[in-house]
Parts: C-alpha cells; sequence; structure tokens
C-alpha cells in the first residue's frame, strides 16, 4: 500500500502515483476501466529523482510543479517545471527544463511499463492468474504497450513524445544541450480499435469554473474556511463523475471504486438532488437501466433489485468475478424509490418514465426483499460463500454481531433499511397520487404508517433510549450500540416523539467523538476506534444523522454535528473529508487520526458539505483553535 497517494482523474482515466505523483510501486498506476495500463511512469535526471520543491492541483485533473536536481542544497543547477493533466481521453505530461549552472549535458528518462492488470488483481485477486503476453513497439515519436486479453479486448497504451526519445527496452531517454527544453509526454489508454485524441484541458477547467460560480450563487458561507470546503466538495463532485449512456455519474471513491455503484450512488445523490439535480437524474435513470430482471445465484439478482456493483474489467467479464453487475444488497432497492419519489417532485415527468422500475422494486421490497415474510427487508449473511457477509452500508464481516458477540446469522433485518423501506413507501404513494391515482396512493402510505408501527415495537431498546442494531435471523434485537439509529432519522420513519432521544444517545460519550458519531460506542465488546465499521467515524453516516435531527426540528443538534464534520475538512491540509477517520475523542488544536486504507476524495463524503451548507446558518463557533 503507498503511505501517500495522489490521484489526477477525468471521467473513467485516472493516475494513482505516490506522493510525487509517480508510478513506481504497489497499486500505483494509470487506470482505465478497470485496468492498469501503466504501471511505471517515473521521471529521473542524470540517474536521480528529481528533488520536489512545490506541488499544486490547480484542478483535480491538473497538477503544477516545480522540481530541482537532486540533492539541490543553496544552489539549483537545473530547474523543471512542470504540468501534468489527466483528461477524459489523454495523460499528458509538460517539462520545462532550464540549465542555470553549469555547461554540461544533462540526461532526462521516464521509466515506462506496462501490465495491464485487472484491478481486482491490483488489490490483491486471491487466484492465480495467466501470465500476460505484453507487446512493446518502438514508434517514430515513442513507444506502444499492447495486450490482448482472454475475451479478445485489444488494449494499448500509446506513448507519443516531443521532441522524439531513445528507448532502451525500460525508459525513455533526452539528452538535454540547451540552455532551456520543453519535452512533452502524452499517454493514450486505448481500447479496441480506438485511436488517439487530444484532451481538451482548458475546455475543462472552463466547465470547473461554471460549476463553481453556479453553486456559489446558491450555497454562500460566510466563513471563508468553510467556504473553501464547500469549493473543494464541488470539485471533487465534478472530478469523480464519468461518462455512462445516462449522463455523468457519480463514482463512489478513488482510486479503487471509479465504477457503478448503487447504495453509494443514491445516497450521494439524494444528499446533492437540490443543487446537481441532472447528476441526481442520471443516477436513477441508470439505476433503472440497469434493474434486476431474472434470477442468478452468482449475481444475486433478482427481478426489481437494484445492483451493487458494475464492473468491466477483464477478470468481470470473463465470468471470474459476479461484478456484471454484482447484486449483493439489500437497501439499494429501497433507496431507489425514495430517491425517484424525492427528484420527482422537481421533475413530474420522472414518476412516469420510471414507474415500471420503481414499481418493480416495491415488488422487490415485498417478495424477495423479504425472504421470511415478516415485513421486514432482509439480507442472509451466509447465502453466499465468499461474497459480501453483510449486504448493507456496513459490509464488512465483523460489522453486525449480537450483543453476546456472536455474528448474525439468517435472514437479519438492520434498522436502517426499515427506514429506506418507509421512505419509499411514502415516496410511492407520493408518485401514485403524482399520476392521479390516489387510491393506490393511499394503500402505500397505510403501509408506510404499519411499518413504522411495527419496527417501533420491534426495534426500540428503551433502556438505552435508543434503538437496536437490527434483528437477528431468531428475530431476536441486536442491543449493540451503533451509529445506525441516528443515521435513521433521515428517514422519518422514528416517531417524533422518540427523535430527541435518539439524538441524545448519539452525541452521548460512547458514540460522540467530537468529530462525528462513532459506527460502534466505546463500551461495546468489539469497539476499536481504528476499525472499519466498529468505533471509527464515517462522515457520511453521521452527515445523514445531521439530516434527520433537522428534519425533526433538532436545529441545535444538527448544526453541531454539522460544524464538527465543517472542522474536520478544515484541519486537512486539501480541506476534504475522508471516507473514514478513527474514532478517537477530538482533542483541541489536533485533527481527526486518519484511516490508512480511506478512499481520498470519496463521493459519500464530497456530498456532504453541498447537503449540510444550509445548516452552519447558525453560529456555533468552531473549536479548532489553532488548526484554522
Amino acid at each position: 500500500m503507498l503511505l501517500t497517494r495522489t490521484v489526477l482523474k477525468e471521467n473513467d482515466l485516472y493516475l494513482v502515483g505516490d506522493a510525487h505523483y509517480a508510478v513506481a510501486e504497489g497499486e500505483s498506476g494509470l487506470y482505465r476501466r478497470d485496468t492498469r495500463f501503466l504501471s511505471r511512469y517515473q521521471w529521473q535526471l542524470d540517474g536521480q529523482t528529481p528533488q520536489t520543491l512545490m506541488q499544486h492541483e490547480r484542478f483535480p485533473f491538473w497538477l503544477h510543479s516545480q522540481s530541482a536536481n537532486a540533492n539541490v542544497g543553496y544552489t539549483m543547477r537545473v530547474g523543471l517545471s512542470r504540468d501534468l493533466l489527466v483528461t477524459a481521453t489523454e495523460l499528458r505530461d509538460t517539462l520545462r527544463v532550464t540549465r542555470y549552472a553549469g555547461a554540461e549535458p544533462h540526461t532526462l528518462t521516464l521509466e515506462l511499463s506496462a501490465d495491464f492488470l485487472d484491478m481486482f488483481e491490483v488489490r490483491g485477486w486471491p487466484y492465480p492468474s495467466a501470465e500476460r503476453d505484453i507487446r512493446t513497439e518502438v514508434t517514430g515519436d515513442g513507444v506502444t504497450f499492447a495486450y490482448t486479453a482472454q475475451d479478445g479486448l485489444e488494449h494499448r497504451a500509446v506513448v507519443q513524445t516531443s521532441p522524439a526519445a531513445t528507448w532502451n527496452g525500460q525508459r525513455l531517454s533526452w539528452t538535454l544541450m540547451e540552455e532551456e527544453t520543453e519535452i512533452v509526454v502524452s499517454v493514450f489508454p486505448l481500447l479496441a480499435d480506438e485511436q488517439p485524441m487530444p484532451g481538451q484541458p482548458e475546455e475543462l477547467a472552463a466547465e470547473y469554473g461554471a460549476i463553481q460560480a453556479g453553486i456559489g450563487r446558491d450555497v454562500q458561507l460566510s466563513d471563508p474556511r468553510d467556504a473553501r470546503v464547500l469549493a473543494q466538495s464541488i470539485k471533487d463532485l465534478r472530478s469523480l463523475s464519468f461518462q455512462t449512456e445516462q449522463g455523468a455519474f457519480p463514482a463512489a471513491g478513488l482510486p479503487w471504486f471509479v465504477a457503478p455503484f448503487g447504495r453509494d450512488s443514491m445516497i450521494i445523490a439524494l444528499m446533492v438532488k437540490d443543487h446537481l439535480p441532472q447528476l441526481a437524474l442520471t443516477v436513477a435513470r441508470y439505476l433503472a437501466a440497469h434493474q434486476g430482471v431474472n434470477y442468478n445465484s452468482v449475481t444475486l439478482e433478482q427481478p426489481g433489485k437494484i445492483l451493487h456493483e458494475l464492473r468491466v474489467g477483464e477478470l468481470t467479464r470473463t465470468g471470474r468475478t459476479p461484478h456484471r453487475p454484482y447484486y449483493a444488497t439489500a437497501d439499494a432497492t429501497p433507496l431507489f424509490v425514495w430517491l425517484v419519489g424525492e427528484l420527482s417532485a422537481a421533475h413530474p415527468d420522472l414518476a412516469r418514465e420510471l414507474r415500471p422500475h420503481w414499481e418493480a422494486a416495491l415488488k422487490w421490497c415485498l417478495t424477495d426483499g423479504d425472504p421470511d415474510q415478516d415485513g421486514f427487508i432482509e439480507y442472509t449473511p451466509d447465502s453466499e460463500p465468499g461474497g459480501i457477509t453483510n449486504a448493507v452500508w456496513k459490509d464488512s464481516g465483523d460489522s453486525t454481531f449480537t450483543g453476546g458477540d456472536v455474528d448474525v446469522s439468517g435472514h437479519v433485518a438492520v434498522v436502517e433499511v426499515q427506514g429506506y423501506a418507509y421512505a419509499a413507501y411514502l415516496a410511492a404513494a407520493r408518485m401514485y397520487r403524482l399520476l392521479g391515482e390516489d387510491a393506490l396512493g393511499s394503500e402505500w402510505e397505510a403501509r408506510a404508517l404499519n411499518l413504522r408501527e411495527r419496527f417501533q415495537t420491534a426495534f426500540w431498546w428503551p433502556e438505552r433510549g435508543y434503538y437496536v442494531h437490527g434483528l437477528n435471523g431468531d428475530k431476536q434485537p441486536l442491543r449493540v450500540l451503533v451509529s445506525n439509529p441516528a443515521h435513521t432519522l433521515w428517514t422519518g420513519i422514528i416517531p417524533p416523539e422518540f427523535a430527541a432521544q435518539v439524538a441524545k444517545t448519539a452525541l452521548s460519550e460512547e458514540l460522540w467523538s467530537g468529530w462525528g458519531i462513532r459506527t460502534l460506542g466505546t463500551g461495546e465488546i468489539r469497539y476499536n476506534p481504528v476499525s472499519y465499521h466498529n468505533g471509527s467515524v464515517w462522515p457520511h453516516d453521521t452527515a445523514a444523522a445531521a439530516l434527520g435531527m433537522h428534519r425533526y426540528g433538532l436545529n441545535a443538534e444538527a448544526t453541531q454535528v454539522a460544524r464538527a464534520l465543517f472542522d474536520a475538512a478544515r484541519a486537512a491540509p486539501d480541506a476534504r473529508l475522508s471516507e473514514l477517520f478513527a474514532g478517537f475523542v477530538r482533542q483541541d488544536g489536533t485533527p481527526p487520526v486518519p484511516y490508512p486504507a480511506a478512499c481520498h476524495p470519496q463521493g459519500w463524503d464530497a456530498a456532504i458539505p453541498l447537503a449540510l451548507g444550509h445548516l452552519l446558518t447558525v453560529d456555533i463557533p468552531s473549536s479548532e483553535s489553532t488548526l484554522t
């Protein structure tokens, strides 16, 4: 694993580098469509790595840096000004090399290699793969690496240089005789019969500026440090997007999740629908177009079910992974109905356009989504050996367990999923009424109210003034203090008279870290502040709780939570929230403790400043001390 990871991205092409944007080790590489096209891309000057003096991301696709000869000391002999751009079609690297001292020539080299590994192989695929036959061809203006996948799909990494370079089998090299030399390298990752097409970075920069200006008119934060967080989130939401037939779709996170996800994309869409409606509409239409229609025991497809994840790499195309797409999720389907219902309020025609899809999703909720027919949506952890154990947002294998420290089994009903179902049923009622079918509207409203009553009976935990994590397969409540009930406030399923107590428990010492709501209370047996789901803080989970508190009129509590999340982003050098961070208690003057393997940026978290910015109109001061 790279200790420091950098990413530049546009559309489905992105570079994962080390601290200096070099592809030299581990999982670094140039990626497109779940394939690593380049596994090495590293500059050297006179056989040594140049010393970086400054790096600045002008945009998420554009790095500007200034470097010098290695061991620069007090006097720079050679300076390197660099602009590295990743557009939708091209990696373009422009170096301006200037000699400041001496008259001797210098040698500049670019080490290159390609392995065309599938994303899953880079991340530790446990099964042996066939050795790849990588072909290398020297061309008049560079070098081309090529590979034919097992399904016959051609892959090429076409490297073009100006001026021409010498290739020795491992690196391109230039001998620099002049006082100043400009070198341009373009890399085109191509599939099938695609041809090199130069990118348009100036157009991209203008697009970023237009999006920023548009949202800036709608959301205005008085504190410039908060405004910087918001500006970064807008950049990241644009950067994370990639093109589909339905439009720009938000990736779940960088670097490993540049792919369509169900749950992740809908939570993003619900959070930003008022400010980025086209993105939210694309999510709804894309997921409708890929909705399950058949039964498949490998991919877990079922009629009406919404996908969890779709991949297009070689392992998936040749049937070695189930991600074609993969439907291992219990919550995406009710989330889909909720999202379409929310969007239909502002876009009434959408309810009619997607009616076959949200009706199929509702049918799934009442049938395959409820395997034991007790009225709750469930998943079965032991139904898919080797797959996702917990088919909800806390999807790690150890995240859901009984008060006696036993992993769940059987048909498991988790608290927030029932909230999604409640929101979905009310959304269906509104859409039927929008379509002039009041009787069906009343039917679904009654079903939602009935679910709320049975939910209150089955999930309420009076001893804690809170809700249990869920119901195990034996219908016994999972009396474990977790963040999920606070998150569930967002859906509206919790009766109003219980909302204040839920917020109070969520903000108690066991769950509230000062930066956010811990996924697991400090007194629980599996609590670990540096865990994936058992004591860490996930900003999107905490943000959902803030939105829920605001929904119930608990505005002081909602603002407290929003303020903490903005403070966490302000404490980061890049003004970004991380996917998750450790659950240690907040200390004045110190930032949150990072989680080592977190995505950065991540889609859920890029959406948070847009979703919560309106809560900062109430003046609750930051307690960051000297951090900002």
